[in-house]
């Protein structure tokens, strides 16, 4: 069966040609500064995928009240402006799309570990993002029995019924290390937007339900390590994955279920559905678009 962590998205720059530069790019407002950090509780519970931020962070404090330590994972809020201004669909895949919403939260999370220009990002994140919109196209008619599935595991672990026993009811990762099915890894090694979502939701909080290549997961940050450069950084995370059937059968009769969605993936349709978008298209999946 599937290893969340075995089957990484592959490296995030590839040497992408240049992109044109999309229009608008709208400003940040004038003398905007990032909000300051608060000082809070984190008690398990779901976190707001609108705002992955949210009691995200907590402030140590010594003796006389002064800030010792920042745990969790790190602010993403610079103060940069985004690539999109407002939510909209840009790319059209087998009929499932592609919203400035979800590239703005790639571009985001990117930036807070690499350089590189926004539309590099932005190529890079419509690479991670076509494989998950290949399956959902595939498997729509499914998605809503297995999100009832997480949701189901997902309130039971929110509920606090003991984490090992929500994997052994519900996850179809049997490979994991633990009975919790728990990792501790680095950025850009588990798929978009598993890896964003591990390292940027709060320590002890559950994440809401989330599509990736493989099927529904949630997950719990257990602790994160920040290490001297944020690229560095580790986190902990135990989850549930709730898989599409079709690749359970795969890994069954013994086939490989990676070189089985590249196959999906090459075999995919893509309409442009804004101009400028067609550049962000990776080079190796330009040859599937198609007219309107």
């Amino acid at each position: 069966m599937i290893s969340i962590l075995a089957l990484a998205a592959l490296p995030l720059f590839q040497a992408p040609e240049k992109p044109e530069r999309l229009k608008p790019l709208v400003p940040a407002p004038e003398n905007y500064q990032p909000p300051k950090l608060g000082t809070q509780t984190v008690k398990p519970k779901p976190v707001d995928q609108e705002d992955p931020f949210s009691g995200a962070f907590r402030e140590l404090s010594s003796e006389n009240g002064s800030p010792l330590a920042v745990e969790g994972p790190r602010d993403l809020r610079d103060g940069r402006a985004l690539p999109f201004s407002n939510d909209r669909p840009l790319l059209n895949i087998d009929g499932v799309e592609i919203y400035a919403r979800e590239l703005n939260e790639l571009v985001e999370y990117y930036r807070s570990f690499q350089s590189g220009s926004d539309d590099m990002m932005l190529q890079a994140a419509v690479k991670a993002l076509l494989p998950v919109k290949v399956m959902e196209a595939r498997f729509q008619a499914q998605l809503p029995t297995l999100f009832r599935n997480i949701e189901e595991a997902h309130e039971a672990a929110v509920a606090g019924e003991d984490f090992a026993s929500v994997v052994a009811r519900f996850s179809g990762d049997t490979e994991a290390p633990t009975d919790d099915a728990r990792y501790t890894f680095g950025r850009e090694v588990a798929v978009q937007p598993f890896d964003r979502i591990s390292h940027t939701s709060a320590v002890n909080a559950f994440s809401a339900p989330f599509l990736t290549v493989y099927g529904y997961h949630f997950l719990q940050v257990v602790s994160y390590e920040r290490g001297d450069k944020p690229k560095d950084d580790q986190t902990t995370v135990r989850h549930v994955l709730i898989m599409f059937p079709e690749m359970v059968n795969i890994e069954k009769e013994g086939g490989d279920v990676r070189v089985w969605i590249k196959q999906q993936v090459k075999a995919a349709k893509i309409q442009v559905l804004e101009a400028g978008m067609q550049n962000l298209v990776p080079p190796e999946n330009r040859g599937q678009i198609i007219s309107q």
